[in-house]
């Protein structure tokens, strides 16, 4: 995995925000097939995983909730 140092400048500590980890529990309501996924939050608070799509070709009928 690469990792890379950011710099900001000019940039106040309130505007930066911690990408935090999280873990997610996908259910396909189509066939029930589960996913763990770790993802990240986003400054809107969305996670964003990357999965697309269930085994089953679902793109969008999902059960969707964090782990802690």
């Amino acid at each position: 995995m690469r990792m890379d140092t950011l710099t900001c400048e000019g940039v106040s500590d309130e505007v930066i925000v911690q990408n935090q980890r999280v873990k997610v529990h996908i259910r396909c309501k189509k066939c029930g097939e589960t996913f763990i996924l770790r993802g990240v939050r986003d400054v809107k608070g969305n996670i964003e995983t990357g999965f697309k799509r269930c085994l089953c070709d679902n793109e969008s009928d999902f059960d969707i909730e964090t782990l802690q």
